[in-house]
């Protein structure tokens, strides 16, 4: 595989967004007095993967899903308490936790060695730079493309095709899209004829025909592919 370039995601690729989830919630419902009950982080899990997968169809805003989120969790979970207050604090503490996923640090130095390596994001910049700082991550990367600079989310080709045009004279086909997302970051990726890593932390299955060129369940994997 010809590889001139990469574009990697960054949660739940490089750094561990269950994991930064849920001591944001933790700290939010501690500062809030809040007492969640159990299962809290499941219901969690599923209210924001829906909804930003809702984002990623363009059915939604990135402003929808902060007043939606947590406002639709606490209903759930039959909490009596601000959704849209909390959702703000929430953002506010994920912004200051950046846990990387197993092998992160590792697999970035190694293609970083070889290739210019670029983060590609639907979360805000500014979060996701300062993310990336705090865990010294940035010394890794060469640069962050975002969709709220682009203006279309991933899996959008208007996304794909503005990360290929800033990487000219590389050609599409040169570069390699790694992330955790089948939807945003492998077929959107692959649509627009970039090669493609499916990290596959969560051991899923995936029944559409030739829909990556690799998947890996450890990120480890990757340096036995390029």
């Amino acid at each position: 595989m010809t590889v001139k370039a990469v574009l990697i995601d960054i949660d739940n690729t490089i750094l561990d967004f269950d994991q930064c989830s849920e001591e944001a919630i933790k700290q939010s419902a501690e500062h809030f007095g809040i007492t969640l009950p159990e299962n809290y982080f499941e219901v969690f899990s599923e209210c924001n993967d829906k909804l930003w997968h809702l984002l990623e169809e363009g059915i939604i805003t990135k402003q929808d899903i902060y007043d939606r989120r947590w406002v639709e969790i606490f209903k759930r979970l039959d909490v009596d308490a601000d959704g849209i207050a909390f959702d703000s604090m929430f953002r506010e503490k994920i912004r200051e936790i950046a846990i990387p996923v197993k092998g992160a640090e590792e697999l970035l130095k190694y293609l970083s060695g070889k290739y210019p390596v670029y983060c590609a994001s639907n979360a805000s910049r500014e979060r996701q730079e300062h993310r990336l700082s705090s865990c010294a991550f940035n010394k890794y990367i060469s640069g962050i493309f975002t969709s709220e600079d682009i203006g279309f989310q991933k899996p959008a080709k208007e996304f794909f095709f503005a990360c290929a045009s800033a990487l000219f004279p590389v050609k599409p086909s040169e570069i390699l899209m790694i992330g955790d997302s089948v939807n945003a970051d492998i077929i959107g990726a692959k649509n627009f004829g970039l090669k493609t890593i499916w990290f596959n932390f969560r051991n899923e299955t995936y029944d559409s025909y030739n829909f990556t060129d690799y998947t890996v369940n450890n990120l480890g994997e990757i340096k036995n592919i390029v």
